[in-house]
């Protein structure tokens, strides 16, 4: 997406603002400064106790009532500082890119729409039901923001090799976090309709990754 660069380039240039250990309010101030384009974007903090020190996520929720993303960082409730060493640092950027893309996809679809539902916003990354989950990913909307996903992971993860030939052997490969999640809550369904429009969203972003 035309995001990568400029959010990779922006990391490139604020490396030492996020190597070493801060504190959890200090990392959310520095990506609130570095990332001063688009003024949309906002970041939060969720704390978890089931999360060991050190372990954190990114998630992301986009408000189309106030045209706004926010990007999640959820993390421990052991300790109140985060440290990433730089081999931690590569993960973060793509993880950090790869979800700021996801919800901008999201704004886009929203872009032409007539919207006028009041969304409650949930910045806890809590599931539903099984039901709801499955629900939740046959969605369209999300189909295309996931396919975005995978051709990331595919990039990312399988450096060097035709990434439509790792797409082709999809069910060969093993990291590829999105498309596990997808196989995971469909598992034991006959999701062949989903896994086609999964897939063929992928394909058509690849290029464009």
């Amino acid at each position: 997406m035309y995001l990568s660069e400029k959010i990779h380039n922006t990391f490139d240039s604020n490396l030492d603002k996020f190597v070493g250990e801060f504190t959890y309010t200090a990392i959310r101030r520095r990506l609130g400064i570095i990332f001063n384009f688009p003024a949309d974007l906002k970041f939060k903090i969720e704390k978890y106790d089931d999360f060991e020190e050190d372990e954190y996520n990114l998630s992301g929720v986009y408000d189309f009532n106030k045209d706004r993303k926010y990007i999640v960082l959820n993390v421990s409730s052991k300790k109140n500082t985060l440290r990433l060493d730089h081999q931690d640092y590569d993960q973060w950027t793509f993880l950090l890119s790869q979800v700021i893309q996801h919800e901008t996809i999201h704004q886009l679809q929203y872009q032409h729409r007539d919207c006028h539902d009041i969304a409650k916003l949930d910045f806890r990354d809590l599931r539903g039901s099984l039901n709801e989950e499955r629900e939740y990913l046959a969605d369209k909307d999300e189909i295309d923001a996931y396919g975005h996903d995978i051709a990331m992971e595919i990039k990312y993860h399988y450096p060097g090799k035709d990434p439509y030939n790792i797409l082709k052997n999809i069910s060969k490969v093993r990291k590829l976090p999105s498309y596990n999640y997808y196989k995971q809550t469909f598992r034991r369904t006959k999701w062949g309709m989903v896994k086609k429009r999964l897939l063929k969203k992928t394909y058509n972003w690849i290029k464009y990754v």
